[in-house]
């Protein structure tokens, strides 16, 4: 089963049974205590599931992905509610009785929903080739040189008048 810190940062990570990808992550849905107890899933047909923390095998967070087993058992969420109560709003979503079978697509596509993509896209990890950091420290070095040494000679030139 995955940690509770794993969960906590896995908004659009694609969720990978045996079979394929079965949907995106949406969003990270806490328990009593505050820690993950369920994710909210869009499944690769579209409708929407709620995956308990339980059935979690792992998190892979380099590949932006969510492991379960070939038994993940995926509840329908009903349609997301508003209700108003002496002027405080509440948003919920219910659980139905009714389970889905986790439907695998072929293949690991991105997210078509902007907000899922830009969730993926805000996590992802991206490791700079050697050359920019290469450029980038002797660019940082070279400034620092040209720094030190225009200070040198712009005291000298404020003190004495002359640059040397």
């Amino acid at each position: 089963m995955a940690t509770v810190a794993e969960l906590e940062s896995c908004d659009g990570f694609a969720i990978e049974a045996p079979g394929g990808c079965v949907g995106w992550v949406e969003e990270t849905w806490l328990d009593a205590a505050g820690h993950p107890g369920a994710v909210a899933v869009r499944t690769v047909d579209g409708r929407r599931a709620l995956l308990l923390a339980e059935a979690v095998r792992a998190v892979d967070a380099d590949a932006q992905e969510v492991l379960v087993g070939a038994d993940a058992d995926l509840l329908v969420l009903e349609a997301p509610r508003i209700t108003s109560v002496e002027g405080t709003i509440a948003a919920t979503w219910r659980v139905t009785d009714a389970h889905l079978a986790p439907v695998a697509a072929a293949a690991h596509a991105a997210p078509e929903q902007p907000a899922l993509a830009a969730a993926r896209a805000a996590t992802v990890h991206r490791e700079r080739p050697l050359w920019q950091i290469v450029s980038f420290a002797l660019g940082c070095l070279v400034m620092l040189v040209a720094t030190e040494i225009g200070l040198a000679y712009g005291v000298a030139y404020l003190v004495t008048g002359h640059p040397y």
